[in-house]
Order: C-alpha cells, then structure tokens, then sequence
C-alpha cells in the first residue's frame, strides 16, 4: 500500500536506531570487564556510529535530516554534527587526524657512526572509540528516538484514519506479508528488486501472495 510507505520507512529507522542503542549498550558493558576487551568495545561502538549514521543518509529510504530534530538544543545539535561527521571515517578511507599510517625507517648510529637504513615497516595511529563513545551517543540517539517517535505517531494516526475509511472488503482482500528468506544473491538488489523478484517466483509456484 503506497500510503504505507511513509511509516514503513519511519519504522525502519527506528529500528536502526535501537540496533545502535543496543550496540551502544554492550561496548558500555565492556567497560568493567577485566580484562578490558578495546577490541570488541571499539567494534561495537563503530558499528553504533554507522548504523546511526544511516538514518541520515540518502537512498531510496526517507531519511531524516535537521528538519526532523527542531526538538533538539544547539549543543545536542553538534553532537549529532560530530557523530554523522565520525560515521564518514568508518565506511571510506581516512582523511582525517583521526586515523594516519605512514612508512617508518630505522636509523640508527654506532661509535659515532651513522649507519645504513637497513630496514622499514609500516607505522600507524588512530583514535579508539570506546565507552565514552557510546555513551555520548546513547544519550543522543535517546533524543533522536523522542523525536521520530513523535512523527511516527501522528503518520500512524493518519494511515489509520485513511484505513478505517476503505470498505472492509478491500482491507480483508489485501495481500498478506510474508518475508521470503534472504539469499546471498539478494546482496546485489535493491529491496524493490527482491519484491518483484519474489512476487515472480510466486506466480510461478504458490497461490499465496505477499506484499
């Protein structure tokens, strides 16, 4: 249904952004084990950054954008600036001071002497994201959910309202949605794609229908 469209896509996000709060959660956790586990907690508050990061990116899903964050304070805002800004150096190459890998060489001397560079090997810093990181961004992201939860709201009041006035015929003749399982090939399609894709095969083999 086109006029469902709209709240599907709210709801995406929102589940985008409890993935990141989850993750947010767990490299908090990883902050009292001993032993500290950096690995795991950097992995987890990373992969916070790029989810949350998402739900501001073009494509063909709505995204949200300054517009939908007006219940949010100029600090709140630089916050979200900064983490949109950190997301961009997990999912390209690092321009960026925090991440650099440069060439080192030995050199060494002996009795006075300078001696040949006899060897080289790579050398590299970056700037760890860990607790500390999560938890700055759990405390946006629970502003963020405030906000989008509120417009979600009010679509699901007008989509009901727009459902209620259909003849009960139509609504009980709809198709019913039945995920189909994912294949590894579907990595390559848009999720239109895999819908036609899927509607095809069930024409071809079953009399049920899925939107």
């Amino acid at each position: 249904m086109p006029e469902a469209e709209l709240l599907a896509d709210l709801y995406s996000i929102v589940s985008d952004l409890r993935s990141a709060e989850e993750f947010c959660a767990k490299a908090i956790e990883l902050e009292t084990s001993t032993p500290r586990d950096l690995a795991a907690e950097e992995g987890l508050a990373s992969a916070a950054v790029i989810r949350y990061g998402r739900c501001f990116t073009t494509g063909v899903r709505l995204r949200l954008n300054r517009d939908d964050l007006v219940g949010l304070s100029a600090e709140d805002l630089a916050e979200h600036d900064h983490f949109y800004a950190l997301r961009d150096r997990f999912i390209a190459h690092s321009i960026s001071p925090f991440e650099e890998t440069y060439v080192t060489a030995s050199a060494r001397e002996r009795d006075g002497e300078k001696l040949p560079i006899t060897s080289i090997g790579p050398g590299h810093h970056k700037v760890l994201l860990d607790a500390s990181t999560a938890k700055a961004l759990s405390a946006l992201i629970d502003k963020v959910k405030n906000e989008v939860n509120r417009r979600v709201a009010i679509e699901e009041r007008k989509l009901l309202e727009f459902i209620q006035t259909l003849p009960i015929e139509v609504i009980h003749a709809g198709d019913l949605h039945s995920p189909r399982p994912i294949q590894p090939a579907d990595v390559h399609k848009t999720r239109r794609q895999r819908q036609i894709s899927n509607k095809s095969l069930q024409g071809r083999h079953a009399k049920t229908r899925t939107i």
